[in-house]
C-alpha cells in the first residue's frame, strides 16, 4: 500500500536530485491521477524515473486556505485554442495543473459502472460492447477501493451489489433533501458516498472534517488525491518531481526510438531529460497538444498519430444541474459534494424511448460558486 502523509507534511525530505545528462529508466509528463501512481509504481520497482509536472508543487499548508474567494488556483487555465462545433472549455470542471493534476480538485466521486454498461449493443442496439466485460474489472475495482480508500454505504439496489473498505459519511443538509424527496417519492436512494474521503483515519491520514472545500484542495488530506496518496511515497523510493516543469518536445534517436524530452523550467530556460522511455500523461488536451508539437522526420503529424485521429473526437462528459428554493436554509457543502445518490434510473426503461438511463446525485457548491451558477442560469433564461 503507498505511504500517506499527515496533514502538516507534503514532501518527504529529501527527494533524490537527478542529472539531466544521466540517462533515466522514464521520464513521466504530468503528475495527475495517472501520472501520480505510475511515477510510485516504477519508483517502487527499482527504475530511476523522473517526472515533469508544468505546475507547481502543492504546499497543502501554505499554498490553501479556508477561503474560497482566497483559495490558491489550481485549474489548468492556459490558452488551449479547440476546433469543431462544440469546443471544450477548460478550468475549474475539468483540468488540473500542479503536482496531482485533476485528482487534487475532483469531487471524489467513485461510482462503479453496471454489467449493463459493457453489453449496450447487446442489450440496447445503440453504441458498441466493450471487448471485456464488468466481470474482468471487478477484481481492480475492489484493490482500487481498498488502495485509496473509499467510504460508502452497501450497494445493493443497483449493478453488482457490493460494500466498500470504509462506512458512509454522514448526511449532510443537500443530501437529507435528497433521501428525504425519493422517499416521499417512493425512489430508492442511498446517502454517505461512495467517495474517496476518508470517514476514519487511514494509516496517518485524517477523517474528514467537513469543511466544505473539497473542489479547493483538501487541505487536511482526508480526500484522496495523488499529491497525498502516492507522490510522497514515490520521493521515499527514489523518484525526483520536477514542478514548474512543461514539456515542449519528445525527442527521437535516429533509430525512431525515444531518447528524452525537452521542457521549459518556470524561468523559460529550455532543458533535456535523457531516458529509455518516456510515458505521456498530461490530459486529453495536454498529451495530444505534446505528441502533437513532437512532429519530427518520420513522424510528419505528430507522434503515435499514424491513424490521423490524435486529438480528435474528444467528448466531454455533461451534466444537468437542478436547484431548488426551500423554506429552511440548506449548507449545500457541509458534506462531501456527492454523497447522496440514486440510479433508480440507470438502466435502459422502454417506456421513456431512448436507450440508457441517468443517475441523480447532490453537488455541493460553496456560497460564491452557487451565486455564479445562479447568476448563468438567470442569464441564460
Amino acid at each position: 500500500m503507498p505511504h500517506r502523509l499527515g496533514p502538516m507534511q507534503t514532501l518527504p525530505a529529501p527527494m533524490r536530485r537527478l542529472a539531466e545528462s544521466e540517462t533515466v529508466d522514464y521520464c513521466i509528463v504530468g503528475v495527475g491521477s495517472a501520472g501520480g501512481v505510475l511515477v510510485q509504481r516504477l519508483a517502487r520497482a527499482g527504475f530511476r524515473v523522473v517526472a515533469l509536472e508544468a505546475g507547481p508543487f502543492w504546499d497543502t499548508e501554505r499554498d490553501w486556505v479556508s477561503d474560497e474567494k482566497g483559495s490558491h488556483e489550481l485549474y489548468w487555465n492556459d490558452l488551449r485554442i479547440t476546433g469543431g462545433t462544440h469546443s471544450l472549455a477548460l478550468g475549474a470542471n475539468n483540468s488540473g495543473k500542479g503536482v496531482g493534476g485533476g485528482s487534487v480538485h475532483w469531487a471524489a466521486f467513485t461510482p462503479r459502472f453496471h454489467p449493463s454498461d459493457f453489453r449496450v449493443y447487446t442489450e440496447d442496439g445503440v453504441g458498441a460492447d466493450w471487448p471485456i466485460s464488468y466481470w474482468d474489472l471487478k477484481p481492480y475495482y475492489e484493490l482500487l477501493e481498498r488502495e485509496i480508500p473509499i467510504a460508502g454505504p452497501a450497494w445493493f439496489p443497483w449493478g453488482d451489489p457490493h460494500g466498500h473498505p470504509y462506512g458512509p459519511h454522514p448526511l449532510g443538509g443537500v443530501g437529507d433533501i435528497l433521501v428525504r424527496g425519493c422517499t416521499r417519492l417512493g425512489i430508492r436512494s442511498v446517502a454517505g458516498g461512495p467517495v474517496a474521503i476518508l470517514s476514519a483515519s487511514h494509516g496517518d491520514r485524517p477523517h474528514c472534517i467537513y469543511r466544505g472545500f473539497c473542489l479547493q484542495g483538501c487541505k487536511v488530506g482526508a480526500k484522496a488525491s495523488t499529491l497525498i496518496t502516492h507522490v510522497p511515497d514515490a520521493i521515499t523510493h527514489g523518484a525526483e518531481i520536477r514542478s514548474h516543469s512543461m514539456a515542449s518536445h519528445i525527442s527521437l534517436r535516429d533509430d525512431g526510438r525515444v531518447n528524452g524530452v525537452e521542457y521549459i523550467d518556470h524561468d523559460g530556460k529550455q532543458h533535456f531529460q535523457r531516458s529509455r522511455a518516456v510515458i505521456v500523461s498530461g490530459y486529453a488536451i495536454e498529451t495530444p497538444r505534446l505528441l502533437l508539437n513532437s512532429a519530427c522526420s518520420g513522424h510528419r503529424h505528430g507522434l503515435a498519430n499514424s491513424s490521423g485521429t490524435l486529438g480528435k473526437y474528444l467528448m466531454a462528459q455533461a451534466g444537468n444541474v437542478v436547484a431548488g428554493r426551500f423554506d429552511e436554509l440548506i449548507r449545500l457543502y457541509e458534506a462531501p459534494p456527492a454523497h447522496a445518490l440514486s440510479e433508480e434510473f440507470y438502466e435502459t426503461d422502454k417506456r421513456r424511448n431512448f436507450a440508457r438511463g441517468f443517475a441523480v446525485q447532490t453537488v455541493g457548491p460553496l456560497p460564491v460558486a452557487f451565486a455564479k451558477q445562479m447568476i448563468a442560469a438567470m442569464g441564460a433564461w
